[in-house]
């Protein structure tokens, strides 16, 4: 019988033991990838409810409230757990499964109107131990520039505030969650003062990252987890229905975006072609078996979950110059059909965003670097979309890449026009070699596991490009060869291509015209006034004082003629008359010391009597 109750016991305190691992290891993720929940090991109690959010402040309060919820429902099983109280183990089980999964949901919500509405966020970094944000510091200028972009474009909207407070220190677990409450209060007074004439709301969100690191983990463990993440988005959400949580019909929806479809070809205004590419799973990186790779191509999977629409070719010189006005490229003698290079990475952002404003939209950007391999690829899994590297000499040459794209040995040591070589299969040109390509994502090495909708660092000092160039052997044009660049510095290599979002457009509010506005009735019992007899204009006294130099003594100003206010088209035009009326001053009076000037002041000119 003891036995078999010790027995009990033992089995009781392993499930104890499996269910807080399972419980407890989400939270070794960064703060930007939300703990994933425990597989549910019975359906969800019912009495759990939290209301549907009607509202982008609903969704941020509904992710806060439910993650809050689940950190507190793991730390209260950890103390079950403890005790061997299995029946109230089993209910923080569920309830940390319903919590975070309706905290995953919500965050990807929130997600999504944050990248339509362009607002992003902004993660603000802390020495260990420490939650203050010094005027000082090079974090607090970070924020405020953050801020100041939100209130030049928020248009009069509400900004809503979701602040995620990180921790891992070389203390207890309390220690850290008390950090990373302080954390998420931090950046609080920096927004409220200079956002004073602008509405928000905050929703905090506490115990992101290692809230429980042990004493003896190595400091480079607990410096990734010493920041503050903050998403900002606008009071305007669309309506959305699908996922766990159940949207209405009563949500803010955003009447004035239309969407165009999506057709698996567009071209926009000044002839940019896109193609469209649909959602899917590929190998990402390259095998060990490939002739020449680099071994920061981790081979790993990477699903894409939203289709875009990505440009057939680099930009071309002409499409930069009708967008931009000007022409960077170091070889302009190429041709207008040649891609544009020469171009920093801030350039081709300002670029973006006067296109978006031409197209009347928000969805023109750079691809990331998955979006990027994956269309190359196209399908296929070798060196290049149509062949593999050869072994042939010293590498510099490739008959597969000769047919598709211009490197080393066949460019001449220049770019050439675009779409002059042969597609991939989704009809893509030039994406082996011609000039470099610009991609979103900050650097940062490849992960081991499998990845969805990556999108790099969150900060770095190089961004990401790819493709290789007209300058490079063949080993550097792959499909899977990875290389970054200072996002300041201009090369003659670098280029770009544009990805769209979705295709949707702006449509501006109506504007009323003078037949839509009412006039006021007006009262009956105000009597008709009678209409003032005209009286007549009264000459302008003679003479007008005016400042300026003692010898003036008198002046005539000729009312009711205009002119242009350019002075060559004065002078050209408004000067045989100027002479005409001196000629006729002259005549009628004793002296003859006249001269006339025209004056941009207004409809009038200025003839002077100099003593």
């Amino acid at each position: 019988m003891i036995c078999k109750i010790f027995r009990k016991q033992l089995l009781f305190t392993v499930l104890c033991l499996f269910l807080y691992v399972l419980g407890c290891t989400g939270h070794k993720k960064p703060a930007h990838e939300m703990a994933e929940p425990m597989p549910p090991s019975s359906p969800p109690k019912e009495d759990i409810q939290l209301s549907s959010p009607k509202s982008v402040s609903d969704t941020a309060e509904h992710f806060a409230t439910s993650y809050n919820q689940a950190v507190q429902d793991r730390n209260d099983f950890q103390i079950a757990a403890s005790n061997n109280d299995y029946q109230r183990s089993q209910e923080l089980i569920r309830s940390y499964n319903q919590h975070m999964n309706l905290s995953r949901d919500s965050h990807q919500i929130l997600q999504e109107i944050a990248e339509k509405q362009g607002t992003g966020d902004i993660t603000i970094f802390f020495p260990t131990n420490s939650a203050v944000i010094s005027e000082n510091d090079f974090q607090y200028h970070r924020l405020v520039r953050y801020l100041d972009s939100l209130e030049r474009n928020n248009q009069g909207r509400k900004l809503v505030f979701v602040i995620m407070g990180s921790a891992s220190a070389t203390g207890e677990e309390n220690h850290n969650l008390v950090l990373s409450k302080a954390r998420a209060q931090a950046p609080i007074p920096i927004i409220d003062h200079y956002l004073i004439n602008v509405p928000h709301s905050f929703h905090k969100v506490y115990g992101v990252g290692e809230t429980d690191s042990p004493k003896n983990v190595d400091e480079t463990v607990n410096k990734r987890y010493q920041f503050v993440k903050i998403m900002a988005l606008y009071e305007v959400m669309p309506p959305r229905t699908n996922g766990t949580l159940d949207f209405g019909e009563d949500l803010l929806s955003e009447p004035d975006v239309v969407s165009l479809g999506e057709p698996r070809e567009y071209t926009n205004s000044i002839g940019m072609k896109f193609i469209r590419v649909p959602t899917g799973s590929f190998m990402m990186g390259s095998p060990d078996t490939e002739i020449r790779r680099d071994k920061n191509e981790i081979y790993h999977q990477v699903t894409l979950t939203q289709p875009f629409y990505l440009q057939t070719t680099e930009v071309t010189q002409q499409q930069w110059y009708d967008v931009m006005g000007t022409n960077p490229s170091h070889f302009e003698n190429c041709g207008m059909t040649c891609p544009v290079e020469n171009v920093r990475y801030s350039d081709v952002m300002m670029f973006l965003k006067r296109l978006n404003e031409m197209e009347n939209t928000i969805h023109y950007r750079l691809p990331t670097e998955a979006e990027w391999e994956y269309a190359v690829r196209a399908g296929t899994t070798s060196a290049f979309f149509n062949g593999p590297m050869v072994i042939e000499g010293d590498f510099s040459t490739n008959p597969y890449l000769d047919t598709v794209g211009w490197y080393y040995r066949n460019s001449g040591h220049a770019p050439h026009p675009v779409a002059l070589k042969s597609p991939n299969p989704w009809g893509f040109y030039d994406m082996h070699g011609n000039v470099w390509e610009w991609c979103s994502d900050w650097q940062r090495p490849y992960p081991f596991y499998p990845a969805t909708d990556p999108k790099g660092a969150k900060t770095a000092k190089a961004k990401i490009r790819r493709g290789g160039s007209w300058a490079h052997y063949p080993e550097y044009c792959r499909s899977a060869y990875r290389s970054w660049f200072d996002p300041e510095d201009t090369n003659p290599e670098m280029g770009f291509r544009v990805a769209i979002t979705r295709l949707e457009r702006i449509v501006p509010p109506p504007v009323k015209t003078v037949a839509e506005e009412k006039p006021l009735p007006k009262p009956e019992s105000a009597p008709v006034p009678a209409p003032r007899p005209k009286v007549k204009s009264k000459p302008d006294p003679e003479p007008i004082p005016m400042p300026g130099p003692a010898e003036i003594t008198h002046c005539i100003v000729i009312r009711d003629i205009s002119f242009d206010f350019d002075s060559s088209r004065i002078k050209a035009n408004m000067q045989p008359v100027l002479d005409r009326a001196v000629e006729i001053l002259k005549n009628t009076t004793a002296k003859s010391n006249f001269t006339a000037i025209p004056v941009p002041w207004g409809p009038r000119l200025i003839i002077w009597r100099l003593a």
